[in-house]
């Protein structure tokens, strides 16, 4: 299963560089969150991992709150 969470955060990672557009903020909040993910996939240091959750967590959140006020 460590192996299989690997490659998932490897795939992750390749496809925020690729559907990271600086043009775009959409895409670039996506890019961040999918790197995010990754990042909480890989890390083995717990206090990492919270910050990072956290940041993840108010992320969605203002990308949530720019959808619904924007679309």
């Amino acid at each position: 299963m460590k192996i299989i969470g690997k490659i998932l955060a490897v795939i992750l990672i390749l496809a925020a560089i690729y559907t990271f557009d600086l043009y775009n903020f959409n895409t670039w909040i996506i890019s961040i969150l999918l790197c995010l993910s990754a990042i909480l996939e890989l890390s083995k240091n717990e206090k990492l991992n919270d910050s990072v959750r956290s940041l993840r967590l108010l992320l969605l959140i203002f990308f949530i709150l720019k959808l619904l006020t924007t679309g």
